[in-house]
């Protein structure tokens, strides 16, 4: 009987040893699956950050070269519109001016007005 029981439990031990590694393995196996899972995904988050990146870093010097273009564009037409004011100030300073000769043209030979020979010979 005492045999009969030893043999029973080292056969329910064995048992159970046998199926305590067989558990170890699949939790082993599992957690090697997982990692590998969590690697594959970890390298997925990598490539779409290095994507998303590279993306942003385009759109970026785009947005940088468009600004500069337009801040070129702002410059030279800055430039355009003094010249044209310069000319305007000084299309309105010679009018000024040249209505003041004739006005003190005016003055100086009022008998000059009526006649026409008089006049076409002292037009400056």
């Amino acid at each position: 009987l005492q045999e009969t029981y030893e043999a029973k439990r080292n056969e329910f031990l064995g048992e159970l040893q046998r199926k305590e590694e067989e558990m170890r393995q699949m939790f082993v196996m599992r957690v090697k699956e997982k990692e590998a899972e969590l690697k594959e995904a970890e390298k997925d988050l990598h490539e779409k950050f290095d994507h998303l990146k590279r993306t942003h870093q385009e759109e970026k010097k785009k947005l940088e070269d468009k600004k500069k273009e337009i801040e070129d564009e702002v410059n030279i037409f800055q430039k355009k519109k003094a010249a044209a004011q310069l000319l305007q100030s000084q299309a309105q300073q010679a009018g000024s001016q040249q209505a003041k000769k004739d006005k003190d043209k005016k003055k100086a030979f009022p008998f000059l007005i009526h006649s026409k020979r008089w006049r076409s010979m002292f037009t400056l």
